[in-house]
C-alpha cells in the first residue's frame, strides 16, 4: 500500500539554482528535483559520507543516501503562482555581479578569434572585472510537491510551520501548507499524471504531454499515458494524483519497487 501527502512550501530567502548561462547571463531553476527535496525534508538523515572517485563516480543518489534506511519519496516541486507552473517576471528579479582578477584568477584571461581560431588576448589588465547577471526567485513563492511512502508514519510526521535548508545556496523553506495522508488505490488504465521527474528518454510513455523542465539528465513533465498502464492513484479535495507504473520503476524504495511488481501482475 502506497500513502501521499500534498506539501506547500514557501521559500524564505532568494532561491537561485542555475539551470543555464547565456555568456554571464545565469537563468534559475523554478522547480526542484526529487533528489534535492529528499535530502532536505529528511533533514539529511539517512547520508551517509563517502570517498568520491572525481574520474569514475557513478552519480547514483542512493549511494550518498540510504533511502531503504527512511523509505519515502517525493515529486519534484514547482513554483506556481496564479495556478500555473510559470512563474511571471514579477516572481523573479536579477542581480548584477562583477568579478576581478586578484580574487578569480581566470577572469584575468580574455578570447578573441584571429582568422577562425580562438586566441588568448595578451595583456589583459588584471583589475579590468567581468561582468554578468544572475536571476532568482523571489522570496515568499510557493513550492508545491508530493510526498508518498508505504509507510504512514512518514508522512505523518510532516507538520506546518517546519523549516528545512534548500539548495547550493541554502535557502530556507517552510511548510506553509498540508494536506491529509491519502491512501492509494490500484488501478489500470489511461491516467493523466502529476508532475514526474523521468530520464529524458520517457516521453514515448505517453500520447501527449507538458514539459516544465528539461535537462540532459531528466525532464520534468506531466501527461496522458499512452494505452493502459497500472497505476496508483491518490484523490485529494483539489484533484487526483496518478502514479503509473513505469514512474515506479524508478523510485529508489525496495517497498515501492514490491508495490508495483504486485500492481502489474
Amino acid at each position: 500500500m502506497l500513502y501521499a501527502r500534498a506539501i506547500t512550501l514557501r521559500n524564505c530567502g532568494r532561491f537561485t539554482v542555475v539551470a543555464s548561462d547565456f555568456g554571464s547571463d545565469y537563468r534559475t531553476h523554478t522547480h526542484v528535483t526529487s533528489e534535492a527535496l529528499y535530502a532536505s525534508l529528511t533533514r539529511g538523515a539517512t547520508w551517509r559520507p563517502r570517498l568520491i572517485d572525481l574520474k569514475d563516480d557513478p552519480a547514483d543518489f542512493t549511494l550518498a543516501y540510504d533511502v531503504a534506511a527512511m523509505p519515502i519519496w517525493f515529486l519534484p516541486g514547482i513554483f506556481v503562482a496564479d495556478g500555473s507552473p510559470r512563474l511571471p517576471d514579477a516572481a523573479l528579479d536579477t542581480a548584477a555581479f562583477n568579478v576581478v582578477h586578484e580574487f578569480y584568477p581566470s577572469t584575468s584571461k580574455a578570447y578573441v578569434f584571429k582568422k577562425g581560431a580562438l586566441e588568448e588576448k595578451k595583456n589583459r589588465p588584471y583589475h579590468v572585472p567581468t561582468y554578468g547577471t544572475i536571476q532568482a526567485v523571489k522570496p515568499d513563492q510557493r513550492l508545491i510537491t508530493y510526498a508518498f511512502s508505504p509507510r504512514r508514519a512518514l508522512l505523518e510526521a510532516f507538520a506546518e510551520g517546519q523549516t528545512f535548508i534548500l539548495g547550493k545556496k541554502r535557502t530556507m523553506f517552510q511548510i506553509v501548507g498540508l494536506s491529509a495522508v491519502v491512501e492509494g488505490m490500484q488501478k489500470r488504465g489511461e491516467c493523466t499524471t502529476g508532475w514526474l521527474e523521468l530520464p529524458p528518454n520517457y516521453g514515448g510513455h505517453f500520447q501527449s504531454f507538458e514539459v516544465v523542465a528539461a535537462t540532459m539528465r531528466y525532464i520534468i513533465l506531466r501527461g496522458t499515458t499512452r494505452g493502459e498502464v497500472s497505476y496508483v492513484e491518490f484523490i485529494f479535495p483539489g484533484g487526483s494524483l496518478c502514479l503509473p507504473d513505469f514512474y515506479l520503476a524508478l523510485v529508489p524504495i525496495d517497498e515501492v519497487a514490491v508495490h508495483r511488481q504486485r500492481i502489474s501482475g
